[in-house]
This record gives structure tokens, sequence and C-alpha cells, in this order.
């Protein structure tokens, strides 16, 4: 499957505290993004920072279908955090909303 042919997304708004910006690009950049992409089904990802306003940032993931948020793959990832992802989660990330599993289209 191409990542035309997706069918679902992962979608995560979030600000960072003050101060922990550069730990949070490298977290993202070394580990975060690269484990995520390494999940079988994820196919894109991509982040945005707003020019103002917030949240600050957008992520956002598209999968094969929403499946893949429920498989074993992810699964193992997200109860099982690095150090360094529980870290983050739990000093550097503010006001989170994370929506996923659903389909992309219709």
């Amino acid at each position: 499957m191409t990542a035309d042919e997706a069918q679902g997304v992962l979608a995560i708004w979030h600000d960072i505290r003050d101060g922990r910006e550069a730990d949070f690009e490298f977290w993202y950049r070394s580990e975060h993004f690269p484990e995520r992409l390494a999940v079988p089904g994820f196919r894109i990802g991509r982040r945005f920072e707003a020019v103002s306003g917030a949240p600050r940032y957008l992520c956002y993931y598209v999968t094969d279908g929403p499946e893949v948020l429920t498989s074993a793959a992810y699964l193992e990832r997200l109860n099982h955090p690095t150090p360094l992802t529980r870290a983050m989660m739990s000093d550097a990330f503010l006001n989170m909303n994370r929506k996923g599993n659903f389909p992309l289209w219709g």
C-alpha cells in the first residue's frame, strides 16, 4: 500500500514547556519520529509549528488504516516507552490532544 492509498490518521496537537524546546527537537528527530515510522502500517508523518496561537505543534501520521493504531507493534511502543519518551511526556509536553483510530477518507 502506498501513502496515497492509506486510510487512517493519528493526529496530535500539543505545546512544549518553555525551555524544553531543544530537548523536544532532539527527542522527536532522533527517537520518536523514526520509531513511529518503523511501526508496520505507518506510512508518513508530518509536523507543523503554528506561527501564532496555541497549540504550537501539530503532528500527524498517515497509516494503512485505523487498525494500525490498535496493532500489537504500535501498542508495544505505547506501553513500553523509552526513558527519554517517558521524560518528555511527563515533563515537557503540555496541552496534548491525541486523536486517532479513524478513517482518513469517508
